[in-house]
């Protein structure tokens, strides 16, 4: 019986090949290509895309699934509910037998390393086909590694999980990459990921930003490779190779997203103690000591206002709302707050950090995702922001403080507006007025505006008096202080002067063939 099943051909369930997929999923299922990149952004489906692609490799062919720890079990669920597949997950460093079965398994990027050989092995005599999810992981090839023998201490190289999925991918016949973020960075990034879906046909890392980064010295030692060159080179080589759906694309085929950065003024900031004394503590200490406490002060001056909001939305507008902040201590504090004002009525909640046990995490975000009435999620973005589904059925979601990098802002951002979407979504960035927070939003504007031509939809400056009233005005159609706010109405779309402006400020900058190929493919907030 194991046996018949190994060699059993995979397929998708009835319903999905009934008008289920996306046109663009459909096109993946047809596409002829082995080695294959998905550039999609966030929330376009692309786990369902990688399983339809997996049904079609011969009879018996292995599979290895890579992804994060948190959503191991995720792909086996969604393994099942689409497919005939029975995944296996795969947990721990040193590598054991699958069930005699099992034809694919899924792991961690953490334990690569430890089970690449074992896994090449565990596939000879087989086809061998790899889907590595969130590819972007892929990136760095060697790490340090601090070894205590006795009263020694040493520092080693060690190869690190891309060094491993590199053997992983010459042993494979069929490769599937799955990133939103190709670039987090800057261009270099690309070479890891297109070396584990193409390997050996990139040539080197050195060879590969020499041609296409303008490489050169760096200012302070090193090789600089923050340049763009042989755009259209590029652009055809990356044709033949990636698949690329847009935001914009994406969104066709979900309910609408509106976002607004709303600004508190120090008058209407929570007035925490002691950050006086603890920022000329950290001043002592280093700059990157003082900016955590900066960062840590500026959430704490949110917490109220926050806390308040996501009461009103709970309890007035029975709206489920999700709560992203950065530090485990502030998510902590904040739930806290939450806790207090939802209590009475009895309206259900969760928290949780990177220090919480993967499978209560996982837990977690399914009982939100059950949870018709509403409810409030409140975790870290760390955690929470990427490659975590189960949030999308969100009203509410409000960032307690903005991740580092725009790539960060566009995970976090696809947990809501993605594939299964039935529920349209404002994000809410918050703002306080005279802190470090300052820094991030027009950081943000500034990548908004120089991707895409497109930034946040609005901005809102709350004053004491006015605060809690605008708060209050929050309801199902979701404009805690602009009802319905988009693009459009602030004219600030991809044809809105704020766009061509940026888009002239960028192709003045990089030329226009590494404009054009970045508005194409490598950036995806529309």
């Amino acid at each position: 019986m194991g046996c018949e099943h190994m060699h059993m051909r995979v397929s998708l369930r009835p319903f999905v090949l009934e008008g289920f997929l996306t046109p663009y999923q459909q096109g993946v299922l047809d596409d002829p290509r082995s080695s294959l990149h998905l550039w999609w952004a966030c929330g376009s489906g692309k786990t369902l895309a990688a399983l339809a692609w997996l049904t079609k490799g011969p009879p018996g062919e292995k599979v290895v699934i890579l992804t994060r720890s948190p959503t191991r079990a995720q792909w086996a669920r969604e393994a099942q509910k689409y497919t005939t597949l029975r995944p296996q997950v795969l947990a721990g460093r040193t590598p054991y037998e699958p069930e005699p079965a099992t034809r694919v398994v899924v792991l961690s990027w953490a334990v690569i390393r430890d089970w690449a050989d074992y896994l090449i092995q565990w596939a000879r005599g087989s086809r061998l086909a790899i889907v590595w999810d969130e590819l972007h992981k892929g990136k760095a090839w060697k790490r340090k590694e601090r070894l205590v023998v006795g009263n020694d201490i040493s520092y080693v190289w060690l190869d690190n999980r891309a060094a491993a999925c590199a053997k992983l991918a010459k042993a494979s016949h069929r490769r599937l990459g799955l990133t939103a973020t190709p670039m987090r960075d800057r261009r270099s990034d690309l070479w890891a990921q297109l070396d584990l879906v193409q390997p050996g046909e990139w040539g080197r890392n050195w060879d590969f930003v020499h041609r296409y980064c303008d490489a050169r010295p760096g200012a302070h030692g090193g090789v600089d490779t923050s340049g763009v060159s042989n755009c259209d080179e590029l652009r055809a080589r990356l044709d033949r190779v990636t698949s690329v759906v847009t935001k914009a694309e994406a969104s066709k085929h979900l309910p609408p997203l509106t976002r607004s950065l709303i600004y508190l003024s120090k008058a209407d900031q929570a007035r925490p103690a002691g950050f006086a004394r603890e920022m000329k503590r950290a001043a002592k200490q280093g700059p990157n000591a003082l900016f955590e406490m900066q960062l840590l002060e500026a959430a704490s001056r949110k917490r109220i206002w926050i806390a308040d909001t996501v009461r009103d939305a709970v309890l007035e507008d029975n709206q489920k709302v999700v709560v992203f902040t950065g530090r485990r201590k502030d998510a902590e504090a904040l739930a806290g707050l939450v806790a207090t004002r939802l209590k009475k009525k009895g309206a259900p909640m969760w928290w949780g950090h990177g220090g919480f046990p993967e499978k209560e995490r996982g837990k977690m975000v399914l009982d939100y995702a059950a949870t018709e009435q509403g409810c409030a999620f409140i975790g870290t973005t760390d955690a929470f922001g990427e490659a975590v589904d189960g949030l999308q059925n969100t009203d509410l979601a409000i960032f307690g403080l903005l991740p580092w990098t725009p790539g960060q802002v566009t995970q976090a951002e696809g947990r809501f507006s993605r594939h299964g979407s039935k529920r349209s979504v404002h994000i809410m960035y918050t703002i306080a007025e005279g802190t470090v927070d300052e820094g991030f939003a027009e950081r943000e504007a500034r990548a908004s505006d120089r991707d895409t031509g497109r930034p946040h939809s609005s901005r809102h400056r709350l004053d004491a008096d006015g605060c809690r009233r605008r708060r209050q005005n929050h309801c199902r159609a979701h404009g805690p202080v602009c009802i319905g706010s988009n693009d459009a109405e602030h004219g600030l779309g991809r044809d809105g002067q704020a766009g061509r402006d940026a888009r002239q400020q960028r192709d003045e900058r990089h030329g226009e063939g590494d404009a054009s190929l970045r508005d194409g493919w490598l950036h995806h907030r529309a």
